[in-house]
C-alpha cells in the first residue's frame, strides 16, 4: 500500500517507523528540517513500551535526562513544594525520563528506515477524496503541495498537529484549536552557570496566573518555559515578540528574569490548546496524534500517546490487511478512549498547572505536600498513566 504521512513530527516518524516495513512511506513535512524549539517533556506512560518494541527506547534515553525532581519557588526565592522523581519511579511512571521534544524527533530519525522518503520543505495545503477505481467510495486520496502538484496515495495520514489542515476535511466544523486560556513560550540559551545552580533539579515559579520554569538541558544550555493566562476566544497562533516576552514576566523570579536576558528573536511561542474531531477517517483519509485528538501540555504526556497511537493505528492496518477502513475504524474505536482521558487529565490540571486564585495556590502547595505520603505517588501515576 501507498502511504502518504502528513507531519513529520514525532508521531509522523513514529508512524513510518511502523508501517515501512508493510508498505510504501512518503512523509511531507513543512519545515525545512528538523524543528526545533518546544520544551522539556517527562516520557512515560504507553509509549515508554511502544518505543521499546520499536527499538527506539535506548536511543531516545540516551537524548534524555532523569532529574532529581522539580521544586517550586516564590518569587523572594523561597521553596513552597518539590517533587523527588525517586519517589515516583515504579508508581505509575515505569521507565520515566525527561527529554526535550527536539530530541524526540532525532532519536526517531537516527533510526528512521531507509526507504521511507521523508521530504521536508514540502508543505500540503490541501486533502481531497480520490475515487479513481469508480467503485462508488474513496478508494484512495489527494493531496495537494504548495507548489500546485498532486500526490494519490491508498491511505493518507494527517500527523501535522493540533493545527491540522486535513481535519477539517474528515471533520467539518472541527478544523480550529479549543484553546484552554494559556500562552506558552519556550526556548534554549547558554548560561553555564545558572546550569551549575539548577543542577539536577528543574525549578518552578509559585505564582498566580504567570509562571516559569528553568532546567538544565546541557553541560552549559538551560532552557526556559514561560507561560500565562490569556483570552479563551483568541484561536490563531500568537505573535512573538522577544520584547513582549520580558515585559510580561519580568519580576517573576530572580532566575527568570536571568532566563529573559536571552530571549532570542524566534522561540517556540503558542496557545496551549487541544483538538476535537468526533470522527478521525473519512474514506481513506485519517488523523493522528495531536491533529486527531490533542491532550496539550498541561496532560504531560502528548508524545507518549503520539508513539503509542502511531503503534495502534499500524497495528489495527496490518490486522485488517486490504479493509483499510475497517482498519481505521478499530484505530478509532481502541484508541479514542485513552486519548479522551488524556484530554480530560489535562483539563483538571489546568488550575495545578497554573493556578489563577489563591486558593487554586493553595491546593496546589497541599497536593505537592501530599505527594510526601506513602502511597501518593502510586495512585497519581495510576491516574496518570490510565486516566
Amino acid at each position: 500500500m501507498d502511504v502518504t504521512i502528513i507531519g513529520g513530527g514525532v508521531c509522523g516518524l513514529a508512524l513510518s517507523h511502523q508501517l515501512a516495513p508493510d508498505h510504501d512511506v512518503t512523509v511531507f513535512e513543512a519545515s525545512p528540517g528538523p524543528r526545533g524549539g518546544g520544551y522539556m517533556i517527562d516520557f512515560f506512560g504507553p509509549g515508554v513500551a511502544a518505543a521499546e518494541r520499536m527499538g527506539v527506547l535506548e536511543e531516545l534515553r540516551s537524548r534524555g535526562t532523569l532529574f532529581n525532581g522539580a521544586r517550586w519557588e516564590r518569587p523572594n526565592r523561597r521553596i513552597t513544594g518539590r517533587i523527588d522523581v525517586t519517589s515516583l519511579i515504579g508508581d505509575g511512571f515505569e521507565g520515566y525520563f525527561s527529554i526535550l521534544r527536539p530530541e524526540v524527533e532525532l532519536g526517531l530519525l537516527a533510526q528512521l528506515p531507509s526507504s521511507v522518503d521523508l521530504r521536508y520543505g514540502t508543505q500540503v495545503v490541501a486533502v481531497r477524496d480520490a475515487d479513481l477505481r469508480g467503485a462508488g467510495s474513496p478508494r484512495s486520496a489527494q493531496v495537494e503541495l504548495a507548489d500546485g502538484t498532486t500526490r494519490t496515495a491508498d491511505l493518507v495520514v494527517a500527523c501535522d498537529g493540533v493545527r491540522s489542515r486535513a481535519r477539517e476535511h474528515v471533520a467539518p466544523g472541527h478544523g480550529r484549536v479549543i484553546p484552554m486560556g494559556y500562552r506558552a513560550a519556550s526556548y534554549l540559551f547558554e548560561d553555564p552557570e545558572l546550569v551549575a545552580e539548577l543542577g539536577d533539579w528543574a525549578m518552578l515559579t509559585d505564582t498566580l496566573c504567570r509562571t516559569g520554569g528553568l532546567y538544565a538541558a546541557g553541560p552549559t544550555q538551560a532552557a526556559v518555559l514561560l507561560a500565562e493566562e490569556v483570552d479563551r476566544s483568541v484561536t490563531d497562533r500568537p505573535v512573538s515578540s522577544p520584547q513582549l516576552l520580558q515585559k510580561t514576566y519580568a519580576g517573576l523570579h530572580p532566575l527568570v528574569d536571568r532566563a529573559l536576558e536571552h530571549a532570542p528573536a524566534t522561540y517556540y511561542d503558542d496557545l496551549v490548546a487541544q483538538s476535537v474531531a468526533p470522527r478521525w477517517s473519512r474514506g481513506r483519509v485519517a488523523l493522528a496524534g495531536d491533529a486527531a485528538g490533542a491532550v496539550s501540555l498541561l496532560a504531560g504526556m502528548g508524545t507518549s500517546l503520539a508513539i503509542a497511537g502511531a503503534e495502534t493505528l499500524a497495528q489495527s492496518l496490518r490486522a485488517a490487511g486490504p479493509h483499510v477502513e475497517v482498519g481505521l475504524a478499530d484505530y478509532e474505536r481502541r484508541w479514542r478512549p485513552v486519548v479522551e482521558r488524556g484530554q480530560r487529565m489535562g483539563r483538571r490540571s489546568a488550575s495545578a498547572f497554573l493556578p489563577s486564585t489563591k486558593r487554586q495556590q493553595l491546593m496546589r502547595r497541599l497536593t505537592l505536600r501530599g505527594l510526601g505520603v506513602p502511597g501518593a505517588a502510586r495512585r497519581l501515576g495510576r491516574r496518570l498513566t490510565r486516566g
